[in-house]
């Protein structure tokens, strides 16, 4: 019956772009400002080019010399055991209005089917987010590239870091176990390996599964000391860069740090959710060449011009953070059908919008063969500085749920032992 559904809906929006004198656009096409006002009754994949382009998509174009590649939508295979773990929360896990934190959850989506209609549903979206990615139980990479870009001048510098994220609970591999009493939710170690001044610095993040802050160690390379951060640095900036702790992969916080979140409908974007890669080519020697999704050829020196966008339905979220925060909402776009942010917006205190986030992924396959969802590129465009960081994992030496590494691995100690 959904297929049906689906199809009617696919035809008869055809057929109003063609009693409109609007095309079908072909599978190539690409999306400029050179044939944007041309072209944006046409469609493609049954929804009209106007109504795949947010504001700030179309702003991008005009202004600021985005291209959008086209091809068409395919299924995302998701794991059988994180589906699974996912249907087993249902009339299990519930959001607590007035903890605001998440019951009975064990792993995946905490509320895989939830209703429009439910009047939490915009929070246990973003808890689907926090607790639901299928990225599996261990994230090794050991590279990933910063990229910091001016809008004026281009590429001014490349940082290499490298990072591990170990789950305490939450787990679909074969080691279920719930470390830490239960009190953990994960435990990251991030390190910086170039260039010589950043060499060795790096924190160490513990992530409690409550309310409660984060616990923030930072190793200071240069006089060989442990600093402990303050409970706000999920905040603060991260380095040179133009993202906050809180902007990694558009949404990083948990949520019921933020105030609310209200659900401002569904709609079709255009995304990278078979993002090529990689789009990090380590040993390319020039800037183009190491970075081949990049047009690097004009200004603003940012786009991700090179990749591919397919229509994908998503469901659009306000959350309104907390009077300390430097933005006063952020506007996320996350796929329907799998935990996914594709795409954001974050606005000062003003209500002006002030940076946009563009992230690309593809599906891959950890170690033991889980399906998971990796990031291939990642943009965050402070539009007030006229600047951007762009951010690359080395895709061919990523590892998901990779044998020989456990808690153990993921410490303070081990921080330290990093950074020297």
């Amino acid at each position: 019956m959904k297929t049906t559904t689906t199809c009617l809906a696919t035809a008869l929006a055809l057929a109003w772009a063609c009693m409109a004198g609007a095309a079908e656009l072909p599978e190539g096409t690409v999306i400029s400002a050179a044939n944007l006002d041309r072209i944006k009754n046409d469609t493609f994949g049954g929804q009209t080019i106007a109504k795949l382009l947010t504001d700030s998509m179309e702003m991008r174009i005009r202004k600021q010399g985005l291209r959008l590649p086209l091809v068409a939508a395919k299924e995302i295979t998701m794991d059988p055991k994180y589906l699974e773990a996912s249907r087993r929360n249902v009339g299990k896990a519930t959001l607590n209005a007035a903890t605001r934190q998440v019951e009975g959850w064990e792993a995946g989506m905490p509320f895989p089917d939830v209703k429009e209609s439910d009047p939490q549903v915009a929070e246990k979206l973003i808890w689907n987010w926090y607790y639901g990615q299928p990225r599996g139980d261990i994230m090794a990479v050991p590279n990933v590239q910063y990229v910091l870009i001016s809008g004026e001048k281009g590429v001014e510098q490349e940082q290499t870091w490298g990072f591990t994220r170990y789950s305490m609970k939450g787990k679909l591999g074969a080691n279920k176990e719930v470390e830490g009493a239960g009190k953990e939710l994960s435990r990251t170690i991030f390190v910086a390996q170039k260039p010589t001044d950043l060499k060795g610095l790096g924190t160490f993040t513990i992530r409690h599964d409550s309310a409660q802050m984060e616990d923030v160690w930072a190793y200071i390379p240069a006089v060989r000391r442990i600093r402990r951060l303050s409970g706000g640095a999920w905040m603060d900036p991260i380095g040179g860069t133009d993202q906050l702790q809180d902007d990694i992969e558009v949404f990083n916080a948990q949520p019921s740090w933020y105030k609310g979140y209200k659900l401002l409908g569904k709609r079709w974007i255009l995304a990278a959710a078979h993002a090529t890669n990689p789009a990090w080519k380590v040993n390319g020697k020039t800037v183009a060449e190491r970075y081949p999704l990049l047009d690097v050829s004009a200004a603003p020196f940012w786009n991700l011009n090179n990749d591919r966008y397919e229509p994908r339905e998503v469901y659009v979220i306000e959350a309104i953070t907390p009077p300390e925060h430097p933005y006063s909402k952020k506007v996320v776009y996350m796929d329907v059908k799998y935990p996914r942010l594709y795409y954001g917006e974050a606005y000062d205190r003003k209500g002006e919008l002030w940076k946009i986030f563009d992230f690309h992924s593809y599906p891959g396959k950890g170690v033991d063969g889980f399906h998971d969802i990796r990031t291939t590129a990642g943009m965050t465009i402070d539009l007030k500085r006229n600047h951007a960081t762009a951010f690359f994992p080395d895709t061919s030496t990523w590892s998901t749920n990779p044998a020989g590494i456990t808690s153990k691995n993921v410490t303070l100690q081990e921080l330290q032992a990093a950074g020297r």
